[in-house]
């Protein structure tokens, strides 16, 4: 059945974000940034006001490898969103710096639709529900994940849905069995409506938006 997709667009200052196609835009013109930083920016505006630590970072932007020097990596992206963004470390307008800590976004933030209430995006799967927070929701095999699924076709950091104001994305994070919304394999970071089904490796779990009764049980195979 046909249904309307959330908006992916987040407004700061004058700048405007895309969530789903990962563009900036600046009073209707595009701004080029880089893969990297834009994940950064994608991640502080799913949790605007919330400190975003380094941690969570490296797992967003380095999800399946060892990158030992991911604090360069990690500053580099940083600087290169600032600058993009004209904003300073020191003065911060939009990032600033929580020392050895992480980040946090500290301008005002607006959604192209209105928000939706905390805890209306959930994830339900073998008849249990899991509620998604603002920001990346990791699924995969690793316990730290909010969906953590044992099963042999699922990598440790399968995928993520990220949170935001007014809307939810799906994301791969270069799996070995592939992450699908349908039965069409997700290779871009794609938006979520409610009722969508997710395929996790062979593991079927179905996506909910707020205000919803499930009436689906996700399984296996």
């Amino acid at each position: 059945m046909a249904h309307s997709e959330p908006s992916s667009r987040v407004r700061f200052g004058p700048f405007e974000a895309d969530l789903r196609t990962g563009e900036l835009w600046r009073e209707g013109s595009r701004v080029p940034l880089q893969e990297q930083p834009f994940q950064v920016l994608a991640a502080l505006l799913g949790r605007p006001g919330d400190l975003v630590t380094r941690e969570e970072l490296r797992r967003r932007l380095w999800p399946r490898s060892v990158f030992t020097d991911f604090e360069h990596g990690l500053n580099k992206a940083v600087n290169k969103l600032r600058r993009t963004l004209d904003d300073l470390a020191d003065e911060p307008r939009y990032v600033e710096t929580l020392p050895r800590r992480g980040y946090r976004f500290v301008a005002s933030v607006s959604g192209a639709t209105t928000p939706s209430r905390p805890g209306g995006f959930r994830l339900i799967h073998g008849g249990r529900t899991y509620l998604l927070s603002p920001g990346a929701n990791l699924i995969g095999r690793d316990p730290s994940c909010v969906l953590c699924l044992e099963a042999s076709s699922v990598s440790r950091r399968h995928a993520e849905v990220v949170v935001f104001e007014g809307g939810a994305c799906l994301r791969d994070l270069t799996s070995k069995n592939g992450t699908f919304r349908g039965e069409v394999r997700v290779t871009d970071i794609v938006p979520l409506a409610d009722g969508d089904e997710i395929r996790i490796g062979t593991v079927r779990v179905q996506f909910r938006a707020a205000g919803r009764e499930s009436t689906v049980t996700a399984t296996s195979g």
